[in-house]
């Protein structure tokens, strides 16, 4: 718990979202099977968005927080450095590049289980020192207005761009028409609470917030290579891109004659048709 009230504090709410990020890298980390390719590229990828998300935060707070306290203090805070957070994302992008089998993944993810752990011992007290020492000669320096007012820039920047990245996602998957209406609803983070015309204003969009019925119809307009790649996105996408009535056109025959039918085989069937799509789409 902050002890500084909620609607000036500057830190609190942008790093609990990245500290969520922390643990979902590291709960991947102790599940990606690094022989598997697929699991391989696929955490590599999920961890350049991750990287790219605390770099694109870091920015931020040099520019609406530091930036500020520097001006007002007129004190040098070298706090946010980007070497780390770009040799990390050269890391990821070397490994997506340049491992090319299952020999060289092994070596690659020691190699990366020791840098990942390094970062991560560095970050998680960076975010501490941040609130324990810059909120406090926050509060000196600034008004309580002016801190709201600082507050409500940084989580509109966030949101913003998390917008942008899942518009972007949408589009290259041809469904941002389809999926536009219901960006309103979602906000930066569930405790994030802002005044109802700044949500407006706003008007944040996260994919991973959307439940899995929305999700299902959302999948139905996508092609069986599209589902696959899907798929390999997270384990929630995984199991919903494999539900039945999203292959159906596969074995319509099959489909006809109700879930009971032949059930083993008809698994076994819709199984070798998914990896089939997926190896096609690789």
């Amino acid at each position: 718990m902050s002890p500084f009230p909620e609607e000036v504090d500057v830190f609190t709410g942008p790093h609990w979202r990245m500290k969520q990020l922390v643990g979902l890298y590291c709960e991947k980390l102790s599940k990606t099977n690094f022989s598997n390719n697929n699991d391989f590229r696929s955490f590599l990828r999920s961890l350049c968005a991750t990287f790219k998300e605390f770099k694109m935060h870091e920015q931020i707070e040099n520019e609406y927080i530091i930036g500020l306290l520097q001006q007002r203090s007129r004190t040098i805070y070298n706090v946010h450095s980007d070497n780390k957070l770009s040799e990390m994302l050269s890391l990821f992008e070397k490994g997506l590049k340049n491992v090319k089998n299952e020999y060289e993944q092994l070596n690659y993810a020691q190699q990366l289980k020791e840098r990942l752990e390094a970062f991560t011992q560095d970050f998680l007290p960076h975010m501490r020192e941040e609130e324990e020492v810059f909120q406090p000669m926050m509060m000196e320096y600034f008004t309580y207005e002016e801190l709201k007012d600082i507050k409500k820039k940084v989580i509109a920047q966030h949101s913003s761009q998390r917008r942008k990245d899942t518009v972007e996602l949408l589009k290259g998957l041809g469904l941002w028409n389809q999926a536009e209406e219901l960006h309103k609803a979602f906000k930066y983070s569930a405790d994030e609470k802002v005044d109802e015309g700044f949500e407006k204003d706003t008007k944040s969009v996260y994919i991973s917030h959307l439940p899995p019925e929305v999700i299902l119809k959302v999948f139905r307009y996508l092609s069986p290579v599209e589902l696959c790649r899907c798929s390999q996105v997270c384990t929630d996408w995984s199991v919903l891109a494999k539900t039945g009535s999203l292959w159906k056109h596969l074995h319509p025959v099959r489909w006809a004659r109700g879930p009971h039918a032949d059930t083993a085989s008809g698994c076994q069937n819709l199984q070798c048709g998914f990896r089939a799509c997926c190896r096609s789409g690789e």
